[in-house]
């Protein structure tokens, strides 16, 4: 499943902030894409950018 939301930075943490305003702290067990499904780095040149993240499979 894959959701979408805004790249946000919160002292340091990475979130992916939906348009509900509800918050998704971002680690290593997603997988994070920008909208044309290319992988990205959870870095602060893509903050305020819309991104997709899925659950990493195991």
């Amino acid at each position: 499943m894959k959701t979408f939301g805004t790249l946000i930075f919160l002292n340091g943490q990475a979130f992916l902030e939906l348009e509900i305003g509800e918050l998704i702290a971002l680690n290593n067990s997603f997988i994070v894409e920008d909208l044309n499904g290319q992988p990205i780095t959870l870095d602060d040149k893509y903050a305020g950018q819309q991104i997709v993240i899925r659950k990493a499979v195991a």
